[in-house]
């Protein structure tokens, strides 16, 4: 819609209502009740239904309220409301538009009789000096005309709640965009938390497996200036708790990435290792060794020589 026009056909209705106001004496001359009927359906018609033009409640209610304020200049609200319902009587269509359809602007006339009168109504009520209203008929017009506002104020309640109901689905959406946003950051924090947690556990497998090969081999090197019996103990001990750190690092990294944990076999090598450096004990005690060392020697020395 062409907001220039609009403004300048808002502003013409208003000089149409101000001039209207007036006098009534001139409404009685044919040539300006002419002139009136020729700007008010330059006002109104326009070919194309959808563009033609409609009046605005608030026009109408700042006219009004203009002439109220200024009774000095000589308008009268009340002059305003009979001089249309004389142009809505009179009103009869004589004009025609250029590929000869009549042009016939009785409908706006008779809704711009309507709201204005309803509007003189509504403020002749609030006024203490106009309070009583003679006739039934200004009492029925008034109720039909209050009818009328109560169907578009409930019209208006219920758009107000369709959209407060659109807002509140709109802040839904929002809080549940915020709250997955932020499950997001702390889903990425926890993952960045797990990696950095498994790179250390992985630097300490690797330390620990680093330390464990350089203590057996320095062991190793040195088997030769211990007993048996030590060395195997000192390894069995070495491998146990190797066997341990390790598993409880790979048991930690299992935990953090599967959620699944199973501790049987820590429990089966664990028992195995005991079991190892109990026999090796025993075998300490009962001298397993130098046991056998001693029957070889006795075979070997029972042997005749050549």
């Amino acid at each position: 819609m062409d907001l220039n026009k609009e403004n300048q056909q808002r502003e013409e209705f208003r000089n149409i209502l101000y001039e209207l106001a007036r006098s009534q004496e001139k409404l009685q001359d044919a040539s300006y009740r002419a002139n009136i009927y020729m700007r008010l359906e330059n006002l109104y018609y326009d070919p194309v239904p959808d563009k033609r033009f409609r009046h605005f409640y608030s026009d109408i209610f700042s006219v009004l309220a203009e002439i109220k304020r200024t009774p000095d200049i000589g308008w009268d609200i009340n002059i305003l409301g009979q001089n249309l319902g004389q142009i809505r009587k009179g009103y009869q269509q004589k004009s025609y538009a250029n590929r000869g359809e009549p042009i016939d602007v009785s409908d706006s006339i008779k809704k711009l009789y309507d709201h204005v009168s309803l509007d003189i109504a509504r403020m002749s009520c609030s006024d203490a000096d106009e309070l009583k209203i003679s006739g039934e008929e200004a009492i029925q017009n008034i109720k039909n005309k209050v009818n009328i506002v109560s169907e578009n104020i409930k019209h208006i309640e219920e758009s107000q709640k369709n959209i407060g109901q659109d807002q509140k689905i709109i802040e839904e959406a929002q809080k549940n965009i915020a709250q997955n946003q932020k499950d997001m950051e702390n889903k990425i924090n926890d993952q960045q938390k797990e990696y950095i947690t498994i790179l250390g556990i992985f630097a300490s497998v690797v330390l620990a497996f680093t330390a464990g090969i350089a203590f057996s081999t320095s062991v190793l090197n040195n088997i030769a200036q211990s007993s048996i019996y030590r060395t195997i103990l000192i390894t069995l001990m070495i491998g146990l708790v190797l066997a341990n750190i390790l598993f409880g690092l790979f048991f930690y990294i299992n935990k953090i990435v599967n959620k699944e944990t199973k501790i049987y076999p820590l429990l089966l090598s664990n028992i195995i290792f005991v079991l190892l450096i109990m026999f090796t004990i025993l075998a300490w005690n009962c001298g397993l060794v130098e046991g056998r060392n001693e029957r070889i020697h006795n075979v070997l020395s029972e042997q005749p020589q050549k």
